[in-house]
């Protein structure tokens, strides 16, 4: 979607078509945003950093994947992304003495250039329980970039939570369109 310049002077006449692409046509974007949502890592051990990949992923309004690791928006602008990861500590700790960090990142691609722009942790040294690494903000992207996501276990092997939970509602990627065309 182009930005809408539409000007005129005072007390000039304006047509149907002028009005809406200044008012509707935004407004129509905005009511059925692009949007994306991934959900379920696969990733069944996490001990180094490696790249998300997804296990089921759906997308509205033009979001694009091959692989459910990158994701291409349709159109340039501001975007609001969230990503989860859960995963359960090292089973090797003691609950005493072990600590580690499990990292979650959002960032975009563009060509051979890659950028981390959005990171979360959480740190814990409870053995056997499961942490959750989360991250969100608005981030400005443009329609020849895709999104991807990573995670990094430290302190040893952190697994994929295997509770009664499908793996689907511990863990998820999002992004929706909120201001089009807007830029940094």
């Amino acid at each position: 979607m182009a930005a809408v310049d539409e000007k005129w002077t005072s007390r000039q006449k304006v047509d149907a078509a002028t009005m809406n692409r200044a008012s509707y046509t935004p407004i129509q974007v905005l009511a059925n945003p692009p949007s994306l949502r991934a959900a379920g890592v696969t990733n069944d051990n996490v001990s180094g950093q490696a790249p998300i990949v997804w296990k089921e992923a759906s997308t509205a309004g033009g979001f694009t994947t091959q692989d459910r690791v990158n994701f291409k928006p349709p159109v340039s602008g501001l975007y609001w992304v969230t990503c989860t990861a859960t995963m359960s500590t090292p089973a090797t700790w003691d609950g005493l003495t072990n600590t580690g960090t499990l990292l979650v990142q959002v960032g975009t691609s563009s060509g051979s250039s890659s950028q981390t722009l959005l990171k979360g942790f959480t740190s814990t040294k409870v053995k056997g329980s499961y942490q959750a690494a989360h991250t969100s903000g608005l981030v400005i992207l443009n329609s020849e970039q895709t999104i991807w996501t990573s995670i990094q276990g430290y302190g040893g092997t952190w697994t994929k939570a295997k509770t009664g939970n499908p793996d689907e509602s511990l863990s998820a990627l999002s992004a929706v369109l909120i201001s089009p065309d807007a830029t940094s």
